[in-house]
């Protein structure tokens, strides 16, 4: 249940024990009971670094979980500390650093994917007697995001594209061609209770605004009324059932929705409160190339043309396109490899990461699938050292529990990337600890702010972070950071991980 209201008691101590940690210099003290608040020494050396790491994982309350820390330095290759740094552990998000180095490494930073558009008949008096077909590529940046918002660009750009050439009416059907990737449109055991949210939105070939529709809630003026829906665009491709209902002002907006398997419907229920903003959410599809195909279409009418049918190409099982016979009428490239790397990374974004992945099997093995993607990787991998025997994938993004990697591969990959002619563009996706992406509001007050660059990584009683630290003694470090089955709120996690990192920027030696 989405909770929007009340600070709870668990935020509210989360903010006054972090506050405590914006001061300069970090020592956990030996009494290191659940909530207390860490005591602040300066840090001379590695050997006291290491004692006071060693004090923070010893905590009473970090019993239960199993801890990975490995940390070196770049240019030495000194080993600053290691805990378990061959231990299998849940990546969670930390995934996505395997998925992004080894895409950067082998497509290269102006990789850039091409959706086409084609028609298979002739135009008389202003009709299409044929079809339009949308061959699909992978990209997953079709959206809003990187063009002022607007999410139907590329459609009305095809759609003025065929006015040129003067057509007015389809007199056939829409065809969307995903057969690039696969069919298992979701990863290897993601959750069910996953599958509504834009987290675990469906890979495709062909994919539009990340698989997701936005929906907009709009408290109704009256306590007791039903608040009013609406999505952008407005094209009612969700069957949206509302069970909402509006709240007094001093009442809290706890809110859910659930999206029945294999069907384009959604119930959203809950409550929401009197007076409050409008809120945004996003809510997956299950056929993500209907969907793209009925922005397509939608789009098509705003600008005067008429096209009365869409098909997935699944749909049509003797079709088999034959684009050498047809006419090609135009083709969008997306942005480069280097911006889609940076989404993915700065706000752990996993369509994205899950359909890179699949593009590497396309590319390396003619597979759009996660398994071949992963051997793709696993190239890369080998190439820089790593067994890729030990290292378990499963899916690009790291939602599946089954994933399993070491702190020691995880460094030995950033490694890998850092030495690599295109580093600086991997670097430039991390975020920036106090100052973008997922780590934005870490680290915030500590002198270590705008030196960390990390990614986060979370699932349920997992949380990663690694990455790079470039310290006040002009050294590099390179860390990984996994706890698995902690028992305590992840906000004391991400402290101790802080605590970690700005530990480690104070280095003097």
């Amino acid at each position: 249940m989405k909770n929007i209201g009340k600070t709870s008691v668990v935020l509210l101590f989360t903010v006054i024990l972090f506050s405590c940690s914006s001061l300069k210099y970090l020592e956990i003290v030996n009494n290191n009971a659940l909530g207390t608040s860490p005591k602040y020494v300066s840090n001379h050396s590695i050997q006291s670094f290491r004692s006071q790491v060693n004090n923070i994982v010893n905590a009473p309350h970090f019993q239960t979980a199993i801890i990975g820390i490995h940390i070196e330095d770049y240019r030495t290759q000194e080993i600053v500390y290691s805990l378990n740094p061959h231990t299998l552990l849940m990546p969670a998000s930390n995934m996505k650093l395997f998925t992004t180095t080894s895409a950067l490494a082998l497509l290269g930073p102006d990789y850039r994917y091409k959706t086409s558009l084609f028609m298979d008949g002739k135009i008389e008096n202003g009709v299409l007697n044929g079809n339009l077909i949308v061959k699909g590529s992978g990209d997953p940046t079709i959206s809003g995001r990187y063009n002022g918002g607007n999410r139907l660009e590329l459609f009305q750009n095809w759609a003025d594209t065929l006015k040129s050439l003067g057509i007015r009416e389809i007199n056939g059907t829409i065809i969307g061609d995903d057969d690039l990737f696969d069919d298992n449109g979701l990863g290897y055991s993601w959750a069910w209770d996953d599958l509504s949210y834009y987290y675990a939105a469906k890979v495709s070939a062909l994919s539009f605004n990340d698989n997701c529709v936005d929906l907009f809630i709009v408290p109704n003026d009256s306590v007791g009324g039903e608040p009013r829906l609406f999505t952008e665009p407005e094209m009612n491709y969700l069957n949206v059932i509302n069970e909402l209902v509006t709240v007094p002002v001093d009442s809290s907006t706890r809110y859910d929705f659930y999206r029945t398997p294999g069907l384009e419907s959604v119930r959203i229920f809950g409550t929401i409160k009197a007076g409050s903003d409008t809120i945004k959410d996003w809510i997956t599809v299950d056929n993500p190339t209907k969907y793209t195909l009925s922005a397509f279409q939608y789009s098509l009418k705003e600008n005067g043309i008429t096209a009365l049918n869409i098909s997935d190409i699944d749909e049509l099982p003797l079709l088999n396109p034959d684009y050498t016979n047809y006419t090609k009428i135009a083709s969008h490239s997306s942005i480069p490899l280097s911006d889609i790397i940076r989404t993915i990374n700065k706000v752990s974004q996993n369509f994205y990461a899950e359909q890179l992945q699949k593009t590497l099997g396309v590319e390396f093995f003619n597979e759009g699938s996660s398994k071949k993607g992963i051997d793709a990787e696993k190239q890369w991998f080998t190439q820089i050292g790593l067994n890729p025997d030990d290292i378990f994938i499963v899916d690009g993004s790291g939602l599946s529990r089954h994933n399993l990697v070491t702190v020691n591969q995880i460094v030995t990959i950033l490694r890998g990337i850092r030495n690599d002619p295109n580093y600086q563009i991997f670097y430039d996706s991390l975020p920036i600890g106090g100052v973008d992406g997922t780590i934005k509001g870490r680290l915030k007050g500590s002198d270590a702010t705008g030196h960390v660059f990390a990614k986060t990584g979370y699932v349920g009683r997992v949380r990663a972070l690694s990455g790079f630290v470039k310290a006040k003694n002009g050294h590099e470090y390179i860390f990984s950071i996994l706890i698995n089955h902690y028992p305590v709120p992840t906000s004391l996690v991400n402290n101790m991980q802080d605590q970690i990192v700005t530990l480690l920027y104070n280095l003097d030696y």
